[in-house]
Formats: C-alpha cells, structure tokens, sequence
C-alpha cells in the first residue's frame, strides 16, 4: 500500500503523531495543534467531489492514506472523518468544521436525549453521525457529556446529549445501516496501519536484542513466531487492500465486513507475539510497543469484532442465489463471466 500519497502522509504524520504527542492526548492534552495539521494536509476533503471543493479522490485512491493512519496511530478520527464528509456531501449536507466519527451501534433515544455508547475516538472528535434505526444525527461532542468508556489511554467514549440538542440535531431518516460499513473499513484500515508497525518494531528489536552471542532474531523459535506474525500481518494488509477498490468513496459492504473481520482476528497473534518477542520492557509505559498493541485490541472489537462481521459476510452470502465462488467473482470483485 505504498505510493506518493502514503509517502507524503508518512512525512506528515510522523511529525504530527509523534508517540510523545498521543501520549499528551491520552491523558486529556489539547488536541487543536495537531486537528490543524491534519486539516492543512488536504486529506480531509479527499473523497469530497471538486464540484463541491473536494480533491475528487475515490477509496481506491487513499487506501494507503488510512493505511497510514493506522501505522502512526492517530489520536483523532482522521480516517473517518475523511469518509463521513463524503458521506455529507453525497447526502447533500453542509460539512461541518471538525473532526467527526460515526456510532452505528449502542445509540439509544428516549425522551431525555440521545446515548451513545463506546464510540470510537468519542473524546477527540467533533462530531458524531450516529443513526438508530432510520433517524440520522450530527451531534456537536461540545454539547454532549462525556464519560470514558475504554481502557487506560483510551480515547474512545460514552456520550449523551440532552433532549433539545438531540431535536435539532437530526438530520433526517435514512435506510440503517447507513454508517456500519463506514465505520467497518474505518478501523480495518486502522488495525493494518498498527499491525504493520508493531510488526516493523518486533523485527527491529528481534534483530537487535543480543541473547547468548548473538540477535535473538536468529534463533529458529523466534523465526517460526516472527514469520506466523508476518502472515497476520500481511493477511490484514490484503483484505484493507481489497475492500478500497472502490470507483467512488463508498466501500461495498461486504468486503468491507471481510476487512473488519480478518483484521480483527489478526489482532490476538499480532499483539501477543510481538510482546513474546519484547518481553518484559514492551508493557513499560516508557515503551512505545504498548501504545500501538493497546490500539490493536480496542480497535479489534470497536466497530463490531470478527465475530460480528463474519456473521455479516457470511449471511450475505446465503442470502446469494449464485455458488459462493460465483458470488465471490460477480458480487464482490465484478469478473465478467
């Protein structure tokens, strides 16, 4: 997933998402210097149309954008904010300034408001599209109460917002499902982009660490574990690739279920193995592996785990009157017969 667009976002974010700055947004710094940034990259309207001011980018496009987000594990919903301004825009909808994430799940309304719970990047966003049945809302994070709903360093929250914020804040009613394939390949994208990197940070420690007169690299039991970790890794990669191809900004969601749940599977292997690999200094605060692999497995079971999409995706396919590799080759991928 390499070419001039993941260069240029690697350059950027390397400097915005420095392991320094996510550990200040984790325990409550300002996130503004870094929304600014991110925001002059350009990035954020890339899937927008240039009709309405955008870049005219499709998934296709930027694949390896998200991919990277992931591999600096970027504090903000950068990645998702760059698919729900396509999904405004396509609904014919002012694009609010601001980061925005989406809460297709665990959204309840009752007449003291709207409830959201464990969404993803809930403390740093802006907004939050966020659908219950077939009402849609954009809701203002300024004007909701906050509650942290994840781990230590999580940036994940439960947010409610009361009754008159929820009436003006609707936007009208559309079919469900509107945003779960959004949020779906949002964090796939983001769970490959980590995996990648906790993987490049075990093969350099492995490489270096020096046990018995030599790398502990060498040794065959760390090769077995280090080449199934590369299997995950790559696997996850795959099937991020795979559901970017998009001619427009919009993910089919079936392989946009696919990605989630291969990459979510992959999280136990990738994040245990590379702490076998560490050992004991890869859990000390003062060590950048436990901020990635933390990521991993919150990011593995928001947005639905692989459980849950393989559910999906499997569903979809009974649903399919053609033979699974018919419905592999024509439904998912478009082969001509």
């Amino acid at each position: 997933m390499q070419d001039s667009f993941f260069d240029s976002t690697e350059k950027l974010l390397s400097e915005v998402s420095s392991p320094a700055l996510i550990r200040k947004i984790e325990h409550g710094g300002d996130t503004t210097a870094m929304w600014s940034s991110l925001e002059a990259s350009g990035f954020g309207d890339a899937l927008v149309p240039e009709s309405a001011g955008g870049a005219g980018l499709t998934l296709s496009d930027i694949g390896s954008v998200l991919f990277s987000i992931g591999r600096h594990a970027v504090p903000l919903p950068f990645a998702h904010t760059l698919l729900a301004r396509a999904w405004l825009n396509d609904a014919g909808l002012a694009l609010p300034k601001g980061a925005v994430t989406f809460a297709p799940f665990q959204v309840d309304k009752s007449g003291d408001g709207v409830t959201a719970r464990a969404v993803s990047f809930g403390k740093t966003t802006d907004w939050v599209l966020a659908q219950k049945n077939e009402d849609v809302w954009l809701l203002p994070v300024a004007e909701a109460s906050v509650a942290t709903s994840g781990g230590y360093g999580s940036v994940d929250a439960d947010l409610r917002w009361p009754t008159e914020v929820g009436k003006r804040s609707l936007i009208g009613r559309w079919s469900v499902d509107q945003f779960q394939p959004l949020l779906a390949l949002s964090m796939a994208a983001l769970i490959a982009g980590v995996s990648d990197r906790v993987y490049e940070m075990t093969l350099a420690y492995a490489n270096q660490r020096v046990q018995f007169g030599k790398p502990i690299g060498k040794f065959q039991a760390l090769q077995q574990q280090i080449s199934e970790m590369a299997e995950q890794v790559f696997g996850a990669r795959m099937a991020v690739q795979m559901a970017c191809q998009s001619n427009s900004w919009r993910p089919l969601p079936a392989l946009a279920a696919m990605a989630k749940a291969q990459t979510s599977q992959a999280v136990a292997r990738v994040s245990s193995t590379a702490h076998a690999v560490h050992g004991a200094i890869g859990v000390t605060a003062e060590y950048d592996l436990q901020l990635y692999t933390r990521r991993l497995n919150e990011w593995a079971r928001l947005g639905g785990g692989y459980g849950y999409w393989a559910h999906k995706l499997g569903a979809s396919v009974l649903q399919c009157d053609r033979s699974v590799l018919d419905y592999v080759r024509l439904d998912l991928f478009g082969e001509p017969v």
